[in-house]
């Protein structure tokens, strides 16, 4: 069997739950990750919509590792969250 190390992207359903952060405006499927939950939406109500404004790096630095969304620019600390992510570099 041939092997390769290519990983495809699976995103999750449109309507897989997330915690948004009140904060940075981040995205998480765990609310232990983000510094100030402050509700809950859809996978389907975030990425895709331009109506939100882009998160920022944590402040309280508790999760900065970050995605973002080729198609629409939103960020996530789950990858599985966007469509299209790719990896943001830490804050200096």
């Amino acid at each position: 069997m041939l092997e390769t190390n290519i990983k495809k992207h699976v995103p999750l359903p449109k309507e897989t739950p997330a915690y948004f952060c009140g904060n940075c405006g981040a995205v998480s499927l765990d609310p232990g990750n983000i510094c100030s939950p402050a509700g809950k939406l859809r996978k389907g109500d975030w990425c895709g919509s331009r109506d939100l404004p882009p998160p920022k790096f944590c402040r309280n630095r508790v999760n900065n590792d970050r995605y973002r969304c080729l198609k629409c620019g939103k960020a996530a600390i789950n990858k599985a969250l966007l469509c299209e992510p790719e990896k943001m570099p830490l804050p200096e």
